[in-house]
């Protein structure tokens, strides 16, 4: 049985907290520019650590961050 190696706590960022964070923020846009933007608006340790964690490069929309950390859940909005 293969084992699946964790996801540093990608899963555990709250959707509506992520989105709020992103809010007005310019993409294309790399990781550390959105963690950068997400510690602006006083977002949680968990979402700036979810976003430093993401590959580092262009990331072209909130649609592309939530992919990325899991929520598949439909299209992110970036309002609050």
């Amino acid at each position: 049985m293969a084992v699946t190696p964790p996801r540093p706590a990608l899963d555990l960022v709250d959707l509506a907290e992520l989105r709020r964070a992103l809010h007005g923020a310019a993409f294309p846009a790399r990781p550390a520019q959105l963690a950068a933007h997400a510690r602006a608006r006083r977002a949680g340790d968990a979402v700036v650590r979810a976003l430093l964690a993401l590959p580092d490069h262009p990331i072209v929309g909130p649609n592309q961050v939530c992919a990325v950390l899991g929520h598949h859940h439909g299209p992110a909005q970036t309002g609050p």
